[in-house]
């Protein structure tokens, strides 16, 4: 029950947070870039949105099955609550937004368990052995010998 509580008095300080966050801003850099900056990631937020439903709905009118895996679902639905977040005027929630884009924080939180960076390492195809660059040396090449010779 104490989460509920944490849960209903951050959703109530955040719109207070918003606004001294939106006066800081706006004293930074002017009122009217500071609004320009709302409106354009509210309109950032829609379209993010508006893409994702875009792609599903044509999916199901084509009449094709939608299946996605678990992580490919977990990592949907932190984009969709990502646009959510950017649609709601303001630059704390555009702040998380973005947090919750990047690729890194978006592996941890779909259940990866650790940072993932885009340079992570794909899992090998079966059959294929990885090796590590220290595990591994070039040898020199012979060539074909006639079987009839025996071995060398």
């Amino acid at each position: 029950m104490i989460q509920l509580r944490w849960l209903v008095l951050g959703l109530i300080a955040l719109p207070f947070l918003e606004f001294a966050t939106f006066f800081w801003v706006a004293g930074r850099i002017g009122f009217l870039a500071a609004l320009l900056g709302v409106v354009a990631t509210s309109f950032l937020g829609v379209m993010i949105l508006k893409g994702g439903a875009r792609l599903l709905f044509s999916q199901m009118a084509r009449g094709g099955v939608v299946l996605m895996s678990g992580d490919a679902a977990k990592g949907s639905m932190l984009t969709a609550f990502a646009g959510l977040l950017f649609a709601i005027p303001g630059y704390v929630t555009d702040v998380i937004a973005v947090l919750l884009l990047l690729p890194a924080i978006k592996g941890l939180l779909s259940g990866g368990g650790t940072l993932q960076t885009a340079s992570a390492r794909r899992p090998t195809p079966p059959g294929v052995v990885d090796l590590d660059p220290a595990d591994w040396r070039e040898e020199q090449r012979l060539p074909p010998q006639d079987p009839r010779l025996g071995p060398r």
